[in-house]
């Protein structure tokens, strides 16, 4: 009965053995078929990942197809806008440019019978100026006289003034045709006076009293009297400018001269030399040490002013045609 119960034990544990080798050889099938799912699912999901994806990038490819194509159209567009702009601004530039060439021209031919105009006018009163001068050759101006000392009659208070003050015959005739005050208003100031006017009839009796009145110091009601030349106001005004210059040369005793009209002749240590404007006699009394301040004048040099160069004037038609050059190549291509 024990071998038989042993056996039988034996027997058992035997289909034990061999069912549990079963199991695990199903159990490793059942795995791999499950590694096999798992991978075949994992290769699907994958494909219909890139099939989406590709999807995708197909739609996005078109929409930039699209979105390009739309671009080009607008942008084409955009650039014969620009073409036709720019060949308008070509033409009306080209209209431009002849506008400006022809008002050049005309601007030109104005101002060369501008100043062919300023050249007669400037010798029209330089002609003018010279037979005002002339004309006032026997007139004599003199200054620091009171107001109303004069009396009732200037002519005859000027004749015995200058036969007394400059020591004169009595019996001498001084021709004086007239006598007046200048024709400014009577001033308020009690001190102050108006120049007296005196014509007289021949040159040389009026060269003769203003050379002796030069030749001594008078006064009279306690002021200096002082004699001059009867000029134009153009004159004057040029003879002015050399004030400060005349008193320079006087500080350093240098001795001048006047010349008519409106000349400045200083006799330097190198010998005289005449000055046709202050500020070419300033200029050079500046260069030989002397402290002369430049005057400006007051009048502008018109034939100077139109005869400076401008840049437009300078080009020429150099630049015109430069630009007339590079449209030509711009419609070619």
């Amino acid at each position: 009965m024990r071998r038989v119960t042993r056996f039988q034990a034996t027997k058992d544990d035997s289909d034990t053995r061999e069912v549990t080798a079963e199991d695990t050889e199903d159990n490793e099938a059942n795995m791999e078929n499950q590694l096999e799912l798992a991978e075949a699912t994992e290769e699907l999901t994958t494909a219909k990942a890139i099939m989406c994806l590709s999807n995708k990038m197909t739609e996005m490819k078109d929409e930039i197809k699209q979105e390009l194509a739309h671009f080009k159209t607008e942008i084409n567009q955009k650039l014969l806008n620009i073409t036709a702009d720019i060949r308008n601004q070509g033409t009306r530039l080209a209209e431009s440019e002849q506008r400006i060439g022809e008002l050049e021209s005309a601007n030109k031919d104005l101002r060369d019978a501008l100043l062919h105009s300023v050249k007669q006018q400037k010798t029209l009163m330089t002609k003018m100026t010279d037979l005002e001068g002339r004309s006032r050759r026997n007139n004599l101006r003199v200054y620091n006289i009171s107001e109303n000392a004069e009396g009732s009659s200037m002519s005859s208070f000027m004749d015995t003034f200058l036969k007394r003050e400059l020591s004169l015959r009595e019996e001498e005739d001084l021709q004086i045709q007239r006598a007046h005050r200048s024709l400014g208003p009577k001033p308020q100031d009690k001190h102050a006076a108006r120049s007296i006017l005196v014509n007289f009839q021949r040159f040389d009796m009026k060269d003769k009293v203003l050379r002796a009145a030069w030749a001594k110091k008078i006064i009279f009601d306690g002021k200096v009297i002082t004699f001059a030349n009867d000029m134009p106001t153009e004159i004057n005004n040029k003879m002015k400018e050399y004030k400060d210059i005349k008193k320079s040369l006087k500080e350093a005793k240098i001795r001048f001269q006047t010349p008519y009209p409106a000349k400045l002749r200083v006799h330097w240590e190198d010998g005289p030399r005449v000055y046709k404007t202050a500020k070419e006699a300033a200029e050079d009394a500046r260069k030989r040490g002397l402290s002369v301040e430049i005057p400006r004048s007051s009048d502008t040099d018109w034939e100077q002013v139109l005869t400076r160069d401008t840049h437009w004037n300078k080009a020429g038609n150099t630049h015109t045609e430069r630009v007339r050059e590079r449209l030509r190549v711009f419609q070619n291509d």
